[in-house]
């Protein structure tokens, strides 16, 4: 009788939960021109009849979200993000039986929409940006529609790039850079090269992820920059068609095409760019003697050098829907970039009666090609529960280098005969990449993702050098300047992923542990250095939601900058007999822990993301300059002690109605480098910061104006300083034609300020140099979008995930 009054209880327990239990509401946000995802829009619960806000919640990275312990009543979902009119869900109720409520997918409306039979017009928000990351949407930038990456680059927050293309992030120039979501060897050595090659109208947008979870590669001291290309999804056949050209005899265009009937999307795309680009640089030292810190002499060098490079990029691709669960695709890409360089130095040399003792030029004539193809194919399978899935792709990819140096060296004083000389250089990469990715959602707030990581390099870098024998009437080989060096990398990787919401919290854990296999022959030396490792990559990150518009987030993650080949040759390279630049095959991955604590608050008219973050590095990298005789400097790289590094990131975003949107973008940091290994005793530290200003001025429905500019303060060396730079583009897009039809007008560095000024500060040298470009650059240019959209029913939403 006991035991029977217990079960009906527990009946009577069981029912009444079940009756009263609390639902989840779920739901999708996405861009209604593009059909993509909204991440980060807000997402209210308003409770009827009387309107008020029940929760409030944001949409993750595939647009999506979920409202728990939603009571029995009536309610609608209101969506709001920067740059789109709000929307609302139909009215629903939550009764008594229903534990979850998924609502239809909520297409947000950009503000200055135009709408045709034909085409969608519309503007999406520039940037989105998180605490941990920001998307940088490349269309919404006038500069896209002329400039190249390196343009590009310099408006996101928290990036930098200097003269010379180089790219940093948060102060730090060893970054890991993606295409598509993958290594690439275009972003190797040369990558600063290439990114002034590559069109960003190519450029679909760039995220930038400063701790990224354990699913990414850890590789690179500050995180991952990746830049997605275009690949157009659109329905029917679409496309669009873009030529510029510019002052100084530069001129660039892209075709975009695209075509998706049913099952298929076919889509491809050409660009081609040609620049012309002028460098002058001027370097002054003065030599003391250590033992009475007396001057021994001067010497100075002023180069003017002349590139035109051209490039083009290929690509091409098919996708196929085979059924509601299963796809696979293929596509493929071609750079080739090609350019002849002229530099003339003079050199001049003096004793410490200022007298000029020595006078020589060298000339350098160096045509040069760089070649790279990449292939990637995929299977993906959809299980039964939405979004879980797993995804297998393999990209393979090669990439071929040739520089041919030809060196003419005349003497003025004293007069000897003029001296020749050649080195031909040649690198190969090869790198070929595995990934299987698995991701389970095993709740309305918990996921868990799996996968493995497969990388494999091998580079190859062959140098030849020769000289005039006056006596043999011909050139013979130099064997000092004839190496050749191999370096072998592969990793392999494994990663687990963990994900648990709750009301107000969540949290995400991962682990990646890394089996790394490298090897480095010097050829020439019959010589075999190896270095194997094991490790593993924790990372955690936290969020709270504080109320509907901010948001709390603190994240950690350990991090690996390993050396590159040709920061490992150890084989010099002979461009500059007074300066020369050689690797270390000794020199061991830099091993970094970062810590960043965040804040967002975002309103209808205002977001402001506020960080603090926090790097301490063990074996970090730094060039170090060592004199070979009285007149020869070689620069290599070594490892630290230690280096830390905290800063503080501040990013406004803020409008006024339709007309103006800007957003600034700030970064405070303070360094600390101790190289007491290298024989420097006393700790070097310093405070440096950046700014970046992008304004937007909507002047009519048709017509925008765009004004950026961006500053970068002094910053450390371990043997010297940067001193600071700034550099302002400007930009107008007219659009006509209904949209169609828009022509651009862009100027880069309007006061000739991009300049990198550098100071060298060791007992036995003081060195100050100044490297500059040829100032302001113009384009005006015309872009025509073409085609028809198809309507269909709506299909189950694809996300690019990869990094």
């Amino acid at each position: 009788m006991m035991l029977r009054s217990w079960l009906v209880i527990l009946l009577i327990i069981l029912v009444d939960s079940r009756l009263y239990s609390q639902a989840v509401v779920t739901g999708t946000v996405i861009d209604k021109l593009s059909q993509k995802p909204v991440e980060f829009a807000t997402v209210e619960l308003i409770h009827l009849p009387d309107s008020v806000i029940s929760k409030a919640t944001a949409t993750d990275k595939k647009g999506k979200f979920s409202i728990s312990n939603v009571l029995f009543g009536s309610y609608l979902v209101k969506c709001r993000f920067i740059g789109y009119d709000n929307i609302y869900s139909s009215n629903f109720s939550i009764v008594a039986g229903v534990i979850a409520h998924s609502i239809e997918p909520l297409a947000l409306i950009d503000y200055s929409k135009t709408l045709s039979d034909v085409t969608v017009v519309g503007r999406k928000s520039q940037l989105n940006a998180s605490i941990d990351r920001k998307i940088y949407n490349v269309d919404q930038d006038i500069m896209s529609r002329s400039g190249t990456a390196s343009d590009i680059l310099r408006n996101v927050p928290s990036v930098e790039v200097d003269v010379e293309g180089n790219v940093s992030l948060r102060g730090s120039g060893d970054i890991l850079i993606l295409i598509n979501g993958k290594p690439n060897p275009l972003m190797g050595r040369t990558r600063a090269e290439v990114l002034q090659q590559l069109p960003a109208n190519s450029i679909e947008r760039i995220e930038v992820i400063t701790n990224p979870s354990a699913r990414y590669r850890p590789d690179g001291v500050s995180g991952i920059i990746n830049i997605v290309l275009k690949k157009n999804i659109k329905n029917g056949f679409n496309g669009t068609a873009t030529v510029n050209g510019g002052n100084k005899d530069r001129f660039n265009g892209n075709l975009s095409l695209n075509y998706r009937p049913k099952k298929f999307n076919l889509f491809g795309s050409y660009s081609l760019r040609q620049d012309t680009r002028k460098r002058y640089n001027t370097t002054n030292r003065t030599y003391y003697d250590t033992t009475n810190n007396s001057i021994t002499n001067y010497f100075n060098q002023a180069t003017n050098s002349t590139a035109h490079p051209y490039g083009n990029i290929v690509t091409g691709g098919i996708d196929y829907t085979i059924n509601e669960k299963n796809s696979i695709g293929a596509s493929a890409t071609y750079f080739y970039r090609k350019q002849v360089r002229n530099d003339e130095s003079q050199n001049l040399s003096y004793n410490t009666q200022q007298i000029l003792v020595q006078d020589f030029s060298r000339l350098r004539f160096d045509p040069e090609y760089e070649k790279q193809k990449n292939g990637t194919i995929y299977f993906q399978h959809g299980f039964a529960k939405e979004d879980h899935e797993i995804r297998v792709e393999f990209n393979t990819s090669n990439e071929d280098e040739v520089e041919d140096n030809h060196y003419t060296t005349i003497y003025r004083l004293p007069a000897n005969p003029k001296l020749l000389d050649n080195t031909l250089i040649k690198q190969g990469t090869r790198q070929n990449q595995l990934t299987v990715d698995y991701s389970n959602p095993l709740s309305e707030d918990a996921k868990l993702e799996l996968g493995y990581d497969g990388l494999f390099n091998k580079n190859d870098l062959n140098f030849y050098g020769e000289y005039f024998d006056g006596t043999a009437n011909g050139f013979v080989n130099d064997p000092l300047k004839t190496n050749r060096f191999i370096y072998d990398e592969n990793v392999h990787a494994i990663y687990a992923t963990y994900q648990k919401g709750f009301e107000k919290f969540g949290y995400e854990i991962g682990l990646r542990s890394e089996a790394v296999f490298t090897s480095s022959h010097l050829v020439t030396l019959d010589s075999f250095v190896s270095n194997d490792y094991f490790k593993l990559y924790p990372t955690i990150h936290l969020s709270y939601k504080l109320q509907e518009q901010s948001e709390l987030q603190l994240n950690y993650s350990k991090r690996i900058n390993r050396p590159e080949g040709d920061e490992l040759n150890p084989f010099p390279e002979y461009q500059d007999p007074r300066n020369l630049r050689a690797g270390n095959p000794k020199l061991l991955p830099e091993i970094i822990h970062s810590v960043e604590f965040g804040y967002k608050w975002q309103g209808k008219n205002f977001s402001f993301v506020p960080s603090i973050y926090y790097r301490y590095k063990v074996a970090g990298f730094t060039s170090v300059v060592v004199p070979l005789n009285d007149t020869t400097l070689l620069t290599t790289t070594q490892n630290l002690s230690n280096d830390q590094s905290a800063g503080l990131e501040l990013i406004l975003s803020a409008k006024a109605g339709k007309f103006f949107s800007a957003t600034l973008s700030t970064n405070f940091f303070y360094n600390r480098i101790n190289a007491s290994n290298l024989g420097y005793i006393k700790n070097k530290s310093i405070y440096s910061g950046s700014m970046s200003l992008n304004n937007n001025f909507n002047i009519s429905k048709s017509t925008i104006l765009q004004l950026t500019g961006n500053y970068r303060s002094a910053r450390l060396t371990p043997q010297g300083n940067i001193r600071p730079s700034i550099i302002v583009n400007t930009g107008m897009r007219q659009d006509m034609a209904k949209g169609k039809l828009s022509m651009t007008l862009t100027a880069s560095d309007l006061f000739s300020s991009n300049r990198q000024w550098s100071e060298l500060d060791i007992p036995y040298l003081k060195q100050s140099s100044v490297n500059k470009r040829d100032g302001l650059i113009i384009y005006l240019g015309l872009s025509y979008r073409f085609g028809i959209i198809k309507k269909q029913k709506e299909e189950k939403l694809q996300f690019d995930n990869g990094g």
